[in-house]
């Protein structure tokens, strides 16, 4: 292959990898938003929600550790189910289809118009007195967040570490010291579902929702090919940022319930802005800026993640002559895929502002979300099933890893795809429901357009690995 459209490799140790994850599911914004979901579910057994969600999330990251020591490719999920299943529709149709988790639900609705939604939250009054500042902060986000991906994955990186890593242990700091705050409300019952007065229906409905509190920490396999050994180093990265996110996450779920008041858990997700007010309440207001600012820059490094594995999806695709133009595998002098960044650079801000503008950035953000889960849960399930039919073709199956792992997995995404789509959402989440269901079709439609002009290269894609 011409060096030139050769990805730069031998560029990213463990945890420079592992930051790809951390920023992906920005875990400090995960903590301001997610768990008022969780809390209006499950009331004071929201860190039992989370942990039983976290240990569900686990077999999918188990799945794609598995695979991760046996592939190493741009177009991660793409490979390791055309690896699987041998299937080139399945690879094209749900594969490729993880895209929309990259640039429509992470970029986009979870990155960009996250951090104009949080700050609107934080501060109504700009959201009145300025309503169109949310499409200002998207164009400054955007264009900010391509540059950085055009100079290189490692400064990306960089910056989704530092950010990162300042976010978990304030997370971990802040949480000991509402643990210590809340002094005899210390309790177990937040681990049980007592709070909930033993519904195990609930506290199980609950966890489709809270899964998804722990998404984006497999998105360093987009950056597979620019590790170092990425085969060894891909694999540790995931357990890394794994258990960082957990430990982050798990104890500010137990510290924020037991502060707040294990019985006034339903009423916490009342609030317009519960970690912010709880913070507030307990805290210096230097405290909360910080909480602040931590939001808005992990916003901002998630919308890096999710683009960069996006515009790596699409480098892929263009290097196996499938959807894409081979312009697309062009590297530039940084050693990334700058035709692809900036392809990445104008979807996320295309679909921030026109979604935005038609919604609001709030209901835009939920929308594209919504939308890209079920690429999310679809390309999940069928990595598991993938990773059991090709580890028991090559003779090499162990039952507990290989088989109950993504059982348990496959079985979690099809519950998540069946209560996502039935009952369907109200309006207009159950558009962008639809919307998902008929882009599946529309797959599997241009599949058989692109086999019957380039049957070669439909037939190849998804082949490449290191």
């Amino acid at each position: 292959m011409d060096e030139k459209r050769e990805l730069k490799r031998e560029v990213l140790g463990t945890w420079l990898v592992a930051s790809y994850g951390i920023a992906a599911n920005a875990p400090i914004a995960v903590a301001t938003l997610y768990f008022v979901g969780i809390a209006g579910l499950a009331g004071g057994s929201m860190p039992l929600v989370t942990v039983l969600s976290y240990l569900i999330y686990a077999t999918t990251l188990l799945v794609v550790y598995e695979w991760s020591k046996d592939i190493a490719a741009s177009y991660g999920y793409l490979a390791m189910i055309k690896k699987g299943l041998n299937s080139s529709l399945a690879a094209f149709t749900v594969g490729y289809g993880y895209i929309y988790q990259y640039l429509v639900a992470g970029a986009a609705g979870f990155g960009v118009l996250g951090v104009t939604s949080f700050l609107y939250l934080v501060s109504p009054s700009i959201a009145s007195s300025m309503p169109w500042l949310w499409a200002v902060i998207s164009v400054i986000v955007t264009l900010e967040t391509t540059l950085i991906m055009w100079l290189g994955v490692k400064p990306g990186g960089m910056l989704n570490l530092i950010v990162g890593l300042i976010s978990i242990v304030y997370l971990i700091i802040t949480s000991i010291a509402l643990i210590i705050i809340a002094g005899d409300k210390n309790t177990l019952a937040p681990f049980t579902a007592q709070p909930v007065n033993g519904n195990w229906v609930l506290i199980l409905t609950s966890m489709i929702f809270g899964i998804t509190t722990f998404g984006g920490a497999t998105t360093p396999v987009g950056v597979a090919e620019e590790a170092k050994v990425p085969k060894k180093t891909l694999p540790k990265a995931l357990l890394l940022e794994f258990l960082l996110l957990g430990v982050g996450l798990i104890l500010n779920a137990y510290a924020q319930t037991v502060v707040y008041g294990v019985n006034n858990m339903f009423n916490y997700a009342n609030l317009p802005d519960p970690m912010v007010i709880i913070y507030s309440k307990y805290f210096s207001t230097i405290t909360v800026l910080i909480l602040i600012v931590l939001v808005a820059f992990m916003f901002n490094s998630s919308t890096i993640a999710f683009a960069t594995s996006g515009s790596r999806m699409i480098y892929g695709m263009a290097r196996d002559g499938v959807l894409y133009p081979k312009i697309f595998t062009k590297i530039n002098k940084y050693g990334v895929p700058g035709n692809a960044i900036l392809l990445t650079g104008i979807i996320t801000g295309a679909l921030s502002l026109i979604s935005g503008y038609i919604l609001g950035p709030l209901e835009a953000s939920i929308f594209l979300i919504t939308f890209g889960s079920f690429y999310v849960s679809l390309g999940h399930l069928f990595a598991a099933i993938a990773l059991i039919r090709h580890k028991v073709k090559v003779r090499m199956i162990n039952i507990v890893k290989h088989v109950l792992v993504p059982i348990v997995s496959s079985i979690a995404y099809i519950l998540t795809i069946y209560f996502g789509t039935y009952p369907a959402p109200a309006f207009p989440l159950n558009i962008a429901v639809y919307a998902a269901w008929a882009v599946l079709l529309i797959h599997v439609i241009l599949y058989y357009i692109l086999k019957s002009r380039n049957p070669e290269a439909i037939k190849k894609l998804g082949d490449f690995s290191l």
